[in-house]
């Protein structure tokens, strides 16, 4: 097959005209409503100059300047509002951009700009700002806002959000499952993932979960790709479909490469003279396919998987790209295979002859993973589970080294480690894991563990009162041996002294009796003793020895 064009799969389409037959299920669509009306950001001249090209739909000056201490408001003969602020807090995008000064004291009310020009939406519509450092600094700034200093830059941007007036829409690109995330339980902070590799502020936290805000989310996928428990996965295409179709047109054409590339790389890797079996695939954003992607492909017909981009080194999705890549490195090498299956292709400085020469045959017809036959399962949209298929499969033909492998320290499997000297069984491990991979004895006192489950967030490290628990990233390779369930710990029950109940451990009772030997209420032998009592008797024993009770304000030592 010589003809480039039959050898190029696309996961790209046009929102307005989707009908959930190309990739899959169909994927809710977010709607914006523009009016048009400008907010200029900058120096007065500067930005009333701008300004008047989005006279015609309305428009809104404001010039930041520390050196005040109160808003003023004037306006210029074509009716222009012009407003000179201390400070200005700008948050939103297209259609929704509040602008405001924020008010001295928390007695009153912020300033909001657009209230104060009378729009009935109570938002600007559009931003351009002309400020030297951008009032939305993300890496991915909201649609509707352009930052601009060059006077060709500033003309360009001006054309761009002329033409975000009207209604526009675009995919919901995520789902989140709220059940199965690690990022919070019982006020301590677990796994922050997705918010950390979030070029677009969309990711914020709301308690014992995460929130995304639709409008500001831009797709990129990186919150999926990163996401240990699959609690957020990306739904543009959903992961069962993208795996689906990819191996199923690997095997159609033949091929064993494969290419990922986005939009405006298509004509840079289409002019290459790749090989036969070589096939690209052009999708919206090559961060959103992770682990589970590329194993899936490398335990069916492809040997490589090659990522072409053009982000930057700090760009938190590049990041957490490389960290996929480390993951899927240390997996392989636990089965023998040291080939670099995964590889990143920086298009700064690179040319078509130059990605021709990266893919040519020379550099994978030699592949371990050439030579086994593809794996059939069934794929999931639980991105562990599709994980786990994929090494079920590669180990099934190769042999691990170890029974076990040692993963890098941001791997989402592995063990905890506990120091049975310490550990007490609270059990306050076991009511913040999120994903049940810590389970109590039930009728016993026993701390007992499920390696499978466990994604490595560590708040089963921060609840531990005693310090007594370690995390250990690795991979068992043994499905059933990491499905089972283990006991870290146990001890027999401590009895009442009084009704003979099962109510705690000794080494319970024994650190509480070490924590409250100094406290007066404690000093006696009878207040000693009712440690060793269960709830119920502790209270019925201080009131048969001392009808009064205690009186807790008769000491000087209180």
């Amino acid at each position: 097959m010589n003809d480039q064009e039959s050898q190029t799969v696309s996961f790209v389409r046009d929102p307005k005209s989707f009908s959930g037959q190309q990739l899959g299920e169909a994927t809710t669509q977010i709607q914006y409503e523009s009016q048009g009306h400008a907010l200029v950001i900058g120096t007065s001249t500067k930005a009333l100059q701008a300004a008047k090209s989005f006279a015609q739909n309305g428009v809104t000056v404001v010039e930041i300047d520390p050196a005040i201490d109160s808003t003023r408001k004037q306006l210029t003969d074509d009716g222009i509002a012009v407003f000179t602020v201390p400070v200005l807090a700008l948050h939103g995008y297209l259609g929704a951009f509040t602008a405001k000064v924020p008010s001295a004291s928390a007695a009153e009310q912020a300033f909001d700009l657009a209230v104060s020009v009378y729009l009935q939406s109570g938002c600007f519509d559009v931003v351009l700002d002309l400020s030297e450092q951008p009032l939305m600094p993300m890496l991915l700034p909201p649609f509707g806002y352009k930052h601009a200093s060059s006077a060709e830059q500033i003309q360009q941007t001006i054309l761009e959000l002329q033409d975000m007036k009207g209604e526009f829409e675009k995919p919901r690109y995520f789902n989140y499952n709220a059940a199965i995330c690690a990022h919070s339980r019982s006020e301590l902070g677990g796994c922050r993932a997705c918010i950390d590799v979030c070029t677009t502020n969309a990711i914020v936290s709301v308690g014992e979960g995460v929130q995304v805000d639709p409008f500001l989310c831009q797709g990129c996928g990186s919150c999926a790709t990163t996401c240990p428990t699959g609690a957020m996965s990306y739904s543009y295409p959903r992961p069962s479909n993208a795996i689906d179709r990819a191996r199923t047109a690997l095997l159609d054409n033949d091929a064993s490469v494969v290419l990922l590339h986005g939009e405006a790389h298509k004509n840079q890797v289409e002019s290459g003279s790749l090989s036969d079996a070589v096939l690209a695939f052009q999708v919206e954003e090559i961060t959103a396919f992770g682990a589970d992607f590329w194993l899936s492909l490398l335990a069916g017909p492809a040997c490589r998987v090659v990522l072409v981009h053009d982000m930057i080194s700090t760009d938190p999705g590049l990041q957490a790209l490389q960290s996929q890549i480390e993951l899927v490195d240390s997996l392989l090498a636990g089965l023998g295979i040291e080939e670099n299956t995964v590889v990143l292709i920086g298009l700064d400085g690179l040319n078509a002859a130059e990605i021709s020469s990266v893919l040519h045959p020379d550099n994978w017809s030699n592949s371990i993973l050439r030579q086994l036959t593809p794996a059939s399962y069934a794929t999931h949209n639980d991105k562990r589970q599709t994980i786990r298929l994929a090494l079920d499969a590669l180990s099934e033909q190769l042999t691990a080294i170890n029974s076990t492998v040692e993963l890098p320290a941001h791997a989402p499997f592995g063990q905890i480690m506990v120091n049975t000297d310490s550990c007490t069984l609270c059990m306050a491990c076991v009511s913040t894991c999120p994903a049940k991979a810590l389970l109590d004895g039930q009728d016993t006192p026993a701390l007992r563990f499920v390696e499978a489950n466990c994604v490595q967030c560590g708040l089963c490290e921060q609840a531990c009162p005693e310090s007594a628990i370690s995390l250990e990233p690795r991979y068992v390779w043994n499905s059933i041996e990491a499905r089972k369930i283990k006991t870290l710990h146990e001890e027999e029950p401590f009895n009442c002294l009084v009704c003979h109940t099962p109510f705690t451990t000794l080494s319970m009772l024994e650190t509480m009796s070490a924590k409250l030997a100094g406290h007066w209420m404690f000093k006696d032998e009878k207040a000693l003793r009712r440690l060793k009592m269960c709830g119920d008797c502790r209270v019925r024993d201080m009131f048969e020895e001392d009808r009064a009770g205690i009186d807790v304000h008769s000491s000087s030592e209180v």
